[in-house]
Order: structure tokens, then sequence, then C-alpha cells
């Protein structure tokens, strides 16, 4: 199967499954829910939940890496299923599980954007709502540096900026994130004026932010 194939394929399973487990939810049938993206995530993922539950993210990318075809798009499927399960969680009121499974998803999402240029970009949106779900939590500082990638990829930059100043204060102002974050401005500075301010985040703003980072290097 080529890849378009594959792909429109996943794109079709996880579409059908998202109004599915929407309208389980709407008429609170819960189980039902869980059981339609189980079903999705041994077809698309080989994986149930129970091993989902129990594997590291690392243990899980390391199987979906396994197959050299189709890694990004696996990875797709299995950040949006664990999406779908974060949402069943929250109406649960299980909020630890609900935080478990967003984070694995944002490091799928993550995973897919970061190995394969060509990733449908169309589920960069899905991510932006996961970071945003996980926003009222303390993440990791390794979760931090994903969703300032994801945002940015997602060309929300003003959210980018912010998770950035943010990581700076949790850090004290570790030194090779002010690096990373003058990477981040230059990169920007080599797009078009347009679409910065469409993003939030136009170039005086930017040279702003510049100019704070070598504030704290000392320059």
């Amino acid at each position: 199967m080529l890849k378009n194939d594959y792909m429109k394929e996943v794109e079709n399973t996880l579409k059908l499954v998202t109004e599915e487990v929407d309208t389980n939810i709407l008429n609170g049938n819960i189980e039902e829910a869980k059981e339609k993206v189980n079903k999705q995530l041994k077809a698309l993922v080989g994986l149930d939940i129970g091993t989902v539950d129990i594997f590291s993210f690392n243990s899980i990318e390391e199987h979906l890496s396994k197959d050299i075809q189709y890694n990004a798009e696996k990875f797709i499927a299995f950040a949006c299923l664990m999406k779908l399960e974060g949402k069943i969680s929250n109406i649960e009121n299980k909020e630890n599980s609900k935080i478990q499974y967003y984070e694995k998803s944002l490091e799928g999402f993550y995973k897919a954007y970061t190995e394969d240029d060509e990733t449908n970009s169309k589920y960069l949106d899905d991510a932006v709502e996961v970071a945003g779900e996980l926003s009222n939590y303390e993440l990791s500082l390794d979760m931090d540096k994903k969703i300032f990638k994801l945002y940015e990829l997602a060309n929300k930059l003003d959210k980018a900026e912010d998770t950035l100043f943010y990581m700076l204060r949790k850090t004290n102002n570790d030194g090779s994130l002010i690096l990373e974050g003058m990477r981040f401005y230059n990169r920007l500075k080599e797009r078009e004026l347009d679409e910065l301010e469409l993003s939030n985040l136009p170039i005086a703003e930017i040279e702003d932010g510049i100019s704070e980072l070598e504030r704290r290097l000392g320059l």
C-alpha cells in the first residue's frame, strides 16, 4: 500500500472512531467508548490499552519503530487515540489517567512531526489541544520542550514564546534554554512579516524577545 493511501485509511478510521466516541460520551456509554478506542488501538497500532497503561512511551516507541514503514502515521494514530482516552478519563474524573494519556498523546504527536517533515499538518491542531489540556499541570522539562516545539510547528508562535519563558523561569534562566530561545527567534526572523503577524508574534516582539534573552545572558 502506498504511503498516501495508508494515511488516508488512517485518517478515515480516526475520524470515524472520534465521531463514535463523542456520541458514546454524549449518551453516557463510557464503556462502549473505551471498547471502540481499544479496538482501533489494536488495529492501527498493534497494542491494547492494557499494554499501553503499563508501558512507558519509550517502550511503545520501540514497538512502533520495529516496522520501517508508516512510522509517522502510526504515531499519529497512537496520539489521536490517546487523546480520546484522555477525554474519556476526564469524563470519569480520573485525573491521573487523564494526564498520563494526554502526555503519551503529546509524545506521539511530537515523534510523528519531528520524524517526518511530510507528516500531514492537520493533526497539529490536535497536538495544540492536548498541550492546552496539560497546561494546568506541572510537567517535566522534557515535556515542556516538546510542547514548545509543537507550538512552533503549529504556528502558535505566541504560545511557543510563552512556553519558552515559562521554562526559563522554571530553570532559573538555564543557559542552554536561552540559546535555544535565540535559535527560535532567529528561525522566526526568516519568515514573512505577514506570517508572523498572523501567528501573533510580530517582528517587533521578536526583537524584544531577543533583547531580553541577551540581557539574561549578560550581553
